[in-house]
Formats: structure tokens, C-alpha cells, sequence
């Protein structure tokens, strides 16, 4: 669920916002309202909502002085106003769109619509960053058993550059050598992604250590200058790991 709070000093604007997102928008519950700056800062100083319907105007102030006092800010917002030349001052904040009074609800569910696409990439973004903390905060798999068809190895999974898939099998990549597996891919994405690699193409998975940059042709570059196919679907998502890193 989508938790959201209103400021809005309005009554009538207040309680039509109110009565279109608790009617026609299922997955977003208001969890406060609010009608002046200075409740508004204390409130987002000690919660952070997902999403903030901020009206221009208040009684003793108006939005930029509650956005300014905040350190930061973690969730998206919704200006609502009577006069649209705000809108050029509301974009250096994390802005996804403004409404004009009167509400209308078609307008309402057009600006919603915006915002989740935003919020579903942010979700991903927050996903990968928890993956990332995972793998800082406790001791994880060192070494990884592979076994061939006449030998046995423990691989150092720091050391492992990629792997590829090769039918049923799988090819490891290291720093140092090329050992195939009789496992497929999909069994070591399921233990590697306990750790630094990402599944960036149907036949790739990746220790994201070892890459080097991303080209604009859909693949990617490795430190041993390999250049690895990305899937175009999955070339967001590798953004947002490794820019959280």
C-alpha cells in the first residue's frame, strides 16, 4: 500500500482530494492531513511517506519552506495549486507532476498514473540497494564448488569474473581460467545473487565488480575489456545497482 498525507489548508479542496483517492485510488491510503507548514515539517521530520499532495499556499507559509527545512528528501511530490507558475520553482524538488484547484478526477488519476511509474523504478532502486547492505552487513559464501567431469573445484567467488550459459552447462569465467560446470545457469544465478552478480542477458550472468562501463549498444564491458551482451530490459535495473554502489 502507498501511504500518502495531504497538506492542504482548504477545506473543500482538502475533502474532495481525500474523498477521489479513498474512492477511485485502492492502493494509496492517506495517513494524515495536514493544513500548515510548520505540523507539515514536524511531521515529515520523523516519517517519510511515499508520496506528499503539498498545496502551494498554506496559512502560515507556503510548500518551498517545508521542503527547504527538511535534510532530505525520500518521497515524491504532488503540488497542488491554483497558479501554475509555481511549477517552475517546483522543479529542482523530487517533483512528479502538479494538480490545479479545482481538483478534477480524471487529472487526479492522469498525475497518479505518472507517479507509479516512478515509484515502481524506485522500488526496484530500494531493492537493490537492500541486495548491496545484505552483502556488507553479514559474512557470506566465500568459495563456490563446482564439479566437472573429472575434477573438482572450489572457486574463490570474489574471483569469479562472469558465467555463461552453454546449454545445460555453464562456463565459468575467473581471473585465471575457464571451468564449465554440467549445472545450468539458472542453478548459480540462484546462489550468485546472494552476492555481487546480476543476470544481465538470458545466457550472462555477471559479477558486477568486474564491470567497467555500459555502452549505449546494450552490452557492457568488463576490466579484462570482454564486451557482454545486456538484455534491454535488464539495462535499467543494472544501472541502478551499480550506481548504488
Amino acid at each position: 500500500m502507498i501511504k500518502a498525507i495531504i497538506v492542504e489548508d482548504e477545506f473543500n479542496a482538502l475533502n474532495t482530494l481525500d474523498k477521489l483517492i479513498r474512492y477511485t485510488q485502492k492502493d494509496i491510503e492517506v495517513v494524515a492531513k495536514i493544513d500548515n507548514v510548520q505540523e507539515a515539517i514536524a511531521f515529515l521530520k520523523k516519517r517519510t511517506p511515499d508520496l506528499v499532495f503539498l498545496d502551494i499556499e498554506l496559512i502560515d507559509g507556503n510548500a518551498f519552506q517545508i521542503l527547504e527545512a527538511l535534510d532530505s528528501i525520500a518521497f515524491k511530490i504532488i503540488f497542488i495549486t491554483a497558479y501554475d507558475e509555481f511549477a517552475i520553482k517546483a522543479i529542482k524538488f523530487d517533483t512528479i507532476d502538479y494538480i490545479l484547484k479545482p481538483i478534477d478526477s480524471d487529472e487526479l488519476s492522469a498525475c497518479l498514473d505518472r507517479f507509479r511509474v516512478a515509484y515502481e523504478k524506485d522500488q526496484v532502486y530500494k531493492n537493490a540497494l537492500d541486495k548491496v547492505a545484505k552483502i556488507n552487513e553479514r559474512e557470506v559464501q566465500k568459495t563456490l564448488l563446482i564439479k566437472t567431469a573429472d575434477a573438482q573445484y572450489f572457486l574463490q567467488i570474489k574471483d569469479i569474473v562472469r558465467c555463461q550459459s552453454d546449454g545445460a552447462y555453464t562456463v565459468f569465467h575467473t581471473v585465471d581460467k575457464k571451468i564449465m560446470s554440467a549445472r545450468n545457469l539458472k542453478y548459480y544465478e540462484n546462489i550468485l545473487s546472494e552476492h555481487t552478480f546480476v543476470r544481465v542477458h538470458q545466457s550472462h550472468l555477471v559479477n558486477i565488480k568486474y564491470i567497467k562501463t555500459i555502452s549505449g549498444n546494450n552490452s557492457v564491458w568488463l576490466t579484462n575489456d570482454e564486451e557482454i551482451p545486456v538484455a534491454t530490459r535488464k539495462k535499467s535495473y543494472l544501472k541502478q545497482v551499480l550506481d548504488s554502489l
